[in-house]
């Protein structure tokens, strides 16, 4: 296979094992970067997989996943989120990065065009390119607001536009996608035979007060939109690997079958976890939302006052996005001086968008008192470099 030049490893990657050296040398280091919840996986999710490997769920299963668990899906699908499918549309997948793989492959082909918004995930367009090498990438960057410049979404859909990928709530900038811009969405891929794929990983991690709204449940696009879900974020399940699509019953053939041929299954017994996962009660989440809100409003207070750095405000998922232009630096210059000299690592903004070099993305996912620390390290260390 392959590989193309231009899909290189991750900057976080890089500044992971800076870290990783000066954590060897004792060196105390705050890490703004981390992608992941830092409470520990509840004790009843633990605690029915290990049930479920005495039980012997440990052999080969299903390729969509545990029928069970495709059902509790389906009514968490229509309960939270207002989409009406049924377990046949539903694939469990090795984590929800795994989900997006196998659409990607399913879907495109040699020529086709797909648009992705920017900034983005760092994985999006590397899998794009893994799955269709000839494919054409149409990136948009977010207005300085963060919102959905549909200006330049019109002028680039057309026949061979085959996805639009969306992310809401937003890594890396905390942006929820509204309503209203959902309608606008539909409105501009009416005449098109376009699939919107909706990654919603964050969707239970909103410390705002806005409503997440789930792009199927809009009429006119829950026929065109692929859900892309999982138990990382919300049960910090990162390590478990286990995800999951939702995808229109004309494209799971296809992709159940490359399931087959790549992952054969999802772990049986982490399965029945997940399964656990729907059904207990999210104190902790709104506790742990609380937190991140504290941490919100604590980088709201240290930048405020701050000439050379500045950032909107963020409504969900685990992080928020600093524009530093004013510091004269680069983003990959910022994090990397920022490490050296104050012990504080963020991820560059660069990693996101080429366009995106004048941000720093931080994580919201850390105790209040370190964050508070590494903030007031941040703001300080911009204000004297």
């Amino acid at each position: 296979m392959e590989i193309k030049s231009d899909i290189k490893d991750s900057l976080e990657l890089k500044f992971s094992k800076l870290a990783s050296t000066y954590n060897r040398q004792g060196k105390n280091i705050i890490s703004l970067g981390l992608g992941e919840p830092y409470f520990p996986t509840p004790k009843p999710i633990i605690e029915e997989a290990i049930n479920a490997i005495k039980a012997g769920y440990t052999r080969y299963s299903n390729p969509m996943g545990l029928i069970e668990l495709r059902e509790a899906i389906v009514e968490k699908l229509m309960n939270e989120n207002n989409i009406y499918v049924n377990s046949d549309q539903i694939i469990i997948t090795p984590g929800s990065k795994m989900a997006l793989s196998l659409v990607l492959s399913a879907i495109l082909e040699p020529g086709d065009e797909i648009i992705n918004i920017l900034p983005c995930y760092p994985s999006y367009i590397p899998q794009i390119k893994l799955a269709e090498p000839n494919c054409r990438i149409n990136n948009i960057d977010l207005t300085e607001d963060y919102t959905i410049d549909f200006k330049k979404l019109s002028s680039l859909i057309n026949n061979n536009t085959k996805i639009i990928i969306l992310n809401s709530p937003h890594n890396p900038t905390g942006k929820m996608i509204s309503y209203e811009e959902l309608i606008e969405i539909e409105r501009i891929t009416r005449d098109y035979e376009v699939f919107i794929i909706s990654d919603e990983i964050y969707e239970l991690l909103n410390f705002s007060k806005e409503k997440h709204f789930s792009t199927a449940s809009i009429d006119g696009l829950s026929q065109k939109t692929i859900t892309i879900n999982g138990f990382s974020k919300a049960f910090s399940m990162t390590g478990w690997r286990i995800g999951y699509l939702v995808a229109p019953s004309i494209l799971i053939p296809t992709i159940c079958k490359i399931q087959q041929h790549i992952n054969t299954n999802v772990a049986p017994f982490t399965q029945r976890a997940a399964l656990k996962a729907l059904s207990i009660p999210k104190d902790y989440l709104f506790k742990y939302n609380n937190q991140l809100l504290y941490n919100h409003e604590t980088l709201q207070k240290e930048i405020k006052n701050n000439q050379f750095l500045s950032t909107s405000l963020s409504k969900g998922g685990l992080f928020s996005f600093i524009n530093i232009s004013n510091t004269g630096l680069n983003s990959d210059e910022f994090a990397t001086s920022l490490l050296e000299k104050s012990l504080v690592a963020c991820t560059p903004g660069v990693n996101f968008g080429e366009n995106w070099d004048n941000y720093v993305r931080v994580s919201l996912a850390i105790p209040n008192e370190k964050f508070k620390k590494g903030i007031s390290h941040l703001c300080n260390y911009a204000k004297f470099e």
